[in-house]
């Protein structure tokens, strides 16, 4: 039996993303599985899982806007940026509940961000983290992300803060905690850390694993696999006939001009930049994510359903 689809498990503290995935593959007998969206193992909440076909839309789902909950930790700055590293710098200085409302608008919206020195980007073709671990010095280049909110949610305590957070892919919660903290003088880390939403999904929709079972039952699985459609059904798609869903399955180009569309939807189409997800669909089935070029349509990644 073909699985093909994804699966939202409510990853617990204290394992990888790497080992959900493995517990998964293993209980289903199946290789091709991976994960969207990567949580450390400090982290806790939503961890999309692709099975399958599902693996080929991988990218798009990173692509959706992420919200996470999290608590910052006055008056400490980690080597990791977080609770699990060691305290390299420390302060009596801690913000009140006006400071950090003042100084939090300087990170919404386009900002630039240094990632985590322990991060898994690749310097010289190595991870980051693997240089940290070594005491290598090495600087990390400043990415541009966005985070469309950024605001307190609960002032715990004079040491303690809690925040929601909702942001773009690329974006470390981690070094919010780091800079925020930096601006007040204060130095802070992040202490807790859990992801509520991925695009339209929530941890409401998600399962929880019994990590106490030595083998996870595929049955709790299998009944919770959404299909790929749905997962994907906020992106613009155009409706293919069986002729030119065949044409695309060999490799073939479709010109926007035989599409059974309006003008208005092919006039947009041939706005959006090659960087837009657009996906090709007949009868509700998954044929390509596509990309125009030069007016014809030009398949990308082709699901074998």
């Amino acid at each position: 039996m073909k699985i093909n689809g994804w699966l939202f498990v409510d990853k617990p503290e204290g394992i990888s993303s790497r080992k959900v995935v493995d517990l998964i593959s293993n209980s289903l007998s199946i290789k091709k599985v991976g994960h969207a969206g990567t949580l450390d193992p400090m982290a806790s909440g939503l961890l999309p899982i692709a099975i399958g076909e599902a693996t080929k839309s991988i990218a798009a789902i990173q692509k959706f806007k992420k919200r996470y909950k999290f608590i910052i930790k006055w008056g400490e700055k980690t080597s990791t940026d977080d609770k699990m590293g060691s305290i390299i710098s420390s302060s009596s200085i801690r913000p009140n509940i006006q400071d950090i409302n003042k100084n939090i608008k300087k990170f919404i919206g386009e900002i630039k961000q240094i990632p985590p020195n322990f991060s898994a980007i690749k310097v010289n073709g190595k991870r980051a983290y693997m240089l940290a671990r070594n005491n290598e010095d090495f600087l990390l280049n400043a990415r541009t992300v966005f985070v469309e909110t950024f605001k307190i949610n609960e002032y715990i305590d004079k040491d303690h803060c809690s925040f929601v957070c909702v942001c773009s892919k690329g974006t470390y919660i981690r070094a919010l905690g780091r800079d925020l903290g930096a601006v007040m003088n204060c130095f802070g880390h992040l202490y807790q850390l859990r992801r509520t939403h991925i695009g339209n999904f929530s941890t409401k929709c998600s399962i929880l694993l019994d990590l106490s079972e030595k083998l996870i039952h595929s049955s709790a699985i299998l009944k919770n696999i959404l299909p790929i459609e749905k997962v994907l059904e906020s992106l613009p798609f155009i409706n293919l006939t069986k002729k030119q869903e065949i044409a695309i399955r060999n490799g073939k180009k479709i010109c926007l001009d035989e599409l059974n569309e309006d003008d208005k939807i092919k006039k947009s189409l041939l706005f959006k930049s090659n960087d837009s997800l657009m996906i090709c669909k007949n009868e509700n089935r998954l044929i390509c994510f596509f990309k125009i070029e030069n007016n014809f349509i030009k398949p990308t990644r082709v699901f074998n359903l």
